[in-house]
């Protein structure tokens, strides 16, 4: 079967911006009304099963992505493979295919990917409602190799979700006007074997925040805004975790100063940098390791602790004098966050970003990976109620917006 339905888009409209990496799907076979599902950024690398034939000259008169879809560690032997074409000028499905009963497919490329061109391509399949996505081919000696798209069983959450482990949570604090303002960076890892997804009216996890959490945002990461919410002091995830890690930010506001935050369950990695200049105080349950400079004229008080199992931790005032050394940290990030993002500090506050594999987080192709896929997940509810078709049509103008209005 083959398909284009590429949509034309203002070639003034990339420039590069910061890429979200989930999008909204609806589950098949009644098992559940409605679940999120979240961009396998993560792929299993197979070697090509070719013999010694000078592929790369194959490959400049006849481009084929020969790819294997897997489900765990097997073939996965039922499904349609798409591919997908992103341009500086269109985006969309250019062709699909029915993967064999040993798993493999191989699908035509319209022509050569050419990194001086801009255009990339990638593969997804759907299984058990939610979608799953292979890494970006931006050249043609990628395609010497076998191609894969890792997918997995669906396991169904209780109404009140899942516990996750949580690898690494970063609590940065910026004193404003006597408030916090807060910027909470999460890795979660999904331990077992299947992707956990969820009804529409349930949680695939819960975990709350601090009490009196105001003016809540959802910042860059692995997930789209549209998954994650604030209910009743709890933060909700509603997106389809896959085995693996994933990361997202949220920011919010508190008004008091001297709180706790709650942290039921174990934290493998925990942080809280508190920016300067904040009231005295130390972090009762953490340790307090240094004064660490980010960038230049951006000074934070860093507090952490590894397997932190306590119920919460609490800011408590002190009276002493709190002059450490300051230590110069150029990417301080690279062990608080390890595996998690990147970083920059703006006038509005910190700003993190994810990179999906294969998708810098400043490239225009993260954006239009997310117009890509937002069009696949439409399209794949069938008869959409005008609500679903407003929502989608909004969602996919405000990307267009970032776009067109990057730098």
């Amino acid at each position: 079967m083959s398909r284009s339905r590429a949509r034309k888009i203002s070639r003034s409209a990339f420039a590069g911006s910061t890429p979200r990496t989930l999008g909204a799907l609806s589950p098949e076979g009644g098992r559940a009304t409605r679940v999120r599902a979240v961009f396998v950024a993560s792929v299993v690398a197979l070697s090509a099963a070719a013999g010694p034939a000078r592929v790369s000259a194959q490959v400049e008169a006849n481009p084929i992505l020969h790819g294997t879809a897997l489900l765990g560690d097997t073939a996965l032997t039922s499904g349609t493979v798409v591919l997908h074409h992103l341009t500086t000028t269109t985006q969309g499905e250019v062709d699909s295919i029915t993967v064999a009963a040993d798993g493999s497919f191989s699908l035509r490329l319209p022509n050569v990917p050419d990194p001086a061109r801009g255009g990339v391509f990638f593969a997804s399949i759907r299984h058990e409602g939610v979608s799953y996505f292979g890494t970006f081919v931006t050249t043609a000696s990628q395609l010497d190799s076998v191609y894969s798209i890792q997918t997995y069983d669906t396991l169904l959450a209780p109404e009140q979700g899942v516990d996750l482990q949580i690898e690494i949570r970063t609590v940065f604090l910026e004193a404003v006007e006597n408030r916090w303002r807060v910027t909470d960076v999460f890795q979660l890892a999904n331990m077992g074997t299947r992707t956990v997804v969820t009804r529409e009216t349930g949680a695939v996890w819960r975990y709350p925040l601090a009490v009196g959490a105001t003016e809540f945002a959802v910042g860059e990461g692995d997930m789209t805004p549209e998954v994650i919410d604030l209910e009743d002091g709890d933060l909700v995830l509603r997106a389809p975790m896959s085995p693996g890690p994933r990361m997202f930010v949220v920011r919010y506001m508190l008004d008091d100063m001297f709180t706790s935050i709650p942290t039921p369950g174990i934290v493998y990695q925990f942080e809280v940098l508190i920016r300067e200049p904040a009231p005295l105080m130390e972090v009762e349950g953490l340790s307090f390791l240094a004064r660490v400079e980010l960038e230049v004229g951006s000074t934070y008080r860093r507090y952490s602790g590894q397997s932190v199992d306590l119920a919460s931790i609490r800011l408590v005032s002190i009276d002493a004098p709190f002059e450490p050394p300051v230590e110069w940290v150029a990417v301080v990030l690279g062990t608080l966050l390890a595996g998690v993002g990147l970083f920059t500090l703006r006038a509005g506050g910190l700003s993190l970003a994810r990179e999906p594999s294969g998708a810098p987080a400043s490239s225009r192709h993260g954006l239009l990976l997310q117009v890509a896929r937002l069009d696949d997940d439409f399209e794949a509810q069938g008869n959409p109620s005008a609500s679903a078709r407003t929502t989608y049509e909004r969602r996919r103008e405000e990307l267009l917006s970032r776009i067109r209005a990057a730098p």
